[in-house]
């Protein structure tokens, strides 16, 4: 399934879409659907994702912030989950980047035999982002490959990566769930914190984040947690920020489960949002944090209940 593109091998005729696919939202799923009903009118046809790594904007805008939605395994996973054939990773440099499109399109044929090329409305392929959906277009015959150009859903800009992360760095869970089709997620292996949590009745886990990977709005939420050991996602309460009431320090991502309490330390927890509760507030007292986590976690209960029979955990919601 997984490749690293270079050198290619090939893989016999092949419908392809090429993108970052950071998130893996809904208008990615509708190119990669697009790849496979493609590659079924192709005799042995596979259906095959192209992304990068690193992704083009840590390359060529080194200095600038990075957050992505997910990490390079979530992004292969989820592209996987779609039913696609194959998922290939291409390494982006420099050189890469000076390649035009109709450099980079001829690489795709020759290396994978690619018969179809699949593209979103904002495809921008090649050095200076030249290869827009009508350059390819033109390109297509003469690179021997046919030309599938695919509309998102909604209104034009509606769905797309950078509308998931504001509506994730906004708190706005019910959004990106809109527009990813799914909860999102993020994962990271659980670190020893002070016991605060626990001393207050209130067990947490200290998930570490990949200092990359874009944060929600500081904040509690009703969210899901499972382990790599229990895959089930159980009702979670989730806390982001840097716990003001006791002077504010390192952002934390803080999950406390709401149905047991479990020893978490050094395993892989991945949480999904579901629903905001409340902004991160700064309490007079403990008492009065403690009868506010205590509210939350009634909300949390009430809200989680009605979403868990319906919950599709990470890439099940996919296809």
């Amino acid at each position: 399934m997984f490749r690293e593109c270079q050198p290619f091998r090939p893989l016999g005729g092949a419908a392809v879409t090429v993108g970052r696919f950071d998130g893996v939202h809904r208008g990615h799923r509708a190119l990669l659907i697009a790849a496979r009903r493609a590659a079924a009118s192709i005799d042995g046809g596979r259906a095959v994702a192209v992304t990068f790594w690193p992704p083009p904007e840590w390359v060529l805008r080194p200095h600038e912030p990075k957050r992505l939605l997910t990490t390079l395994d979530d992004r292969i996973e989820l592209l996987a989950a779609s039913g696609v054939d194959d998922v290939v990773v291409m390494r982006f440099d420099l050189e890469l980047s000076q390649h035009s499109a109709e450099r980079f399109l001829r690489g795709l044929g020759e290396r994978l035999d690619m018969r179809a090329l699949v593209t979103g409305p904002n495809a921008a392929i090649g050095r200076n982002r030249e290869g827009t959906p009508e350059v390819i277009r033109r390109l297509a015959p003469r690179l021997g490959f046919r030309h599938i150009p695919v509309q998102y859903e909604g209104r034009p800009g509606e769905i797309a990566s950078r509308k998931a992360r504001r509506a994730l760095q906004d708190g706005d869970a019910a959004r990106l769930r809109t527009i990813l089709g799914r909860a999102h997620s993020l994962a990271g292996e659980v670190a020893t914190g002070d016991g605060r949590g626990r001393a207050l009745g209130f067990p947490t886990a200290n998930v570490q984040l990949p200092a990359w990977l874009a944060r929600p709005a500081d904040g509690v939420y009703v969210g899901f947690a499972a382990t790599d050991g229990d895959p089930a996602p159980r009702p979670a309460l989730v806390s982001a920020g840097s716990r003001p009431t006791f002077g504010a320090g390192e952002r934390l991502f803080e999950v406390h489960l709401l149905d047991a309490e479990r020893d978490l330390y050094g395993q892989r927890l991945r949480t999904f949002l579901w629903a905001w509760l409340r902004g991160q507030e700064a309490f007079a007292s403990v008492d009065d944090l403690v009868r506010a986590m205590q509210r939350d976690r009634q909300a949390a209960a009430a809200l989680a209940a009605p979403a868990s029979g319906a919950f599709a955990p990470f890439a099940a919601a996919v296809r």
